[in-house]
């Protein structure tokens, strides 16, 4: 069974705005992922003020032969907060390439969709 000019010009037009809600969903989706990523950042941050007061507070009263058994524990602790903070900033980098790459994907869309309706004449 043959299609129609005006069924095939629906099925292509309802294909560009499938294409976008996709895309506009995956922008939704990023968007949310960032937030959450900024709060997990913030939230990191806050914690590891704590954990640095704490150990301040630690070597403060510790004893002098304690002391380096606490001051190995904050280096590490820090190497530790430096590597989690570097792989928080790489997702947030991966995330705002992403987000980069759907709003291209999304003009590229609207271009092809206007000069789909240019095309056949219905453009709005």
């Amino acid at each position: 069974m043959e299609l129609t000019p005006q069924q095939k010009f629906e099925d292509k037009n309802y294909q560009f705005r499938n294409q976008l809600e996709e895309l506009q969903d995956a922008q939704r989706d990023n968007a949310n992922d960032r937030r959450y990523l900024e709060t997990l950042q913030e939230q990191f941050y806050k914690v590891q003020q704590q954990e640095q007061k704490m150990y301040q507070e630690s070597l403060n009263e510790a004893d002098p032969e304690e002391r380096s058994f606490f001051e190995e524990l904050q280096a590490e602790g820090m190497h530790l907060s430096r590597r989690a903070l570097q792989e928080l900033e790489e997702e947030q980098e991966f995330l705002e390439q992403d987000h980069k790459g759907l709003l291209e994907k999304e003009d590229s869309v609207r271009s092809a969709h206007r000069n789909f309706l240019k095309s056949e004449g219905k453009e709005n």
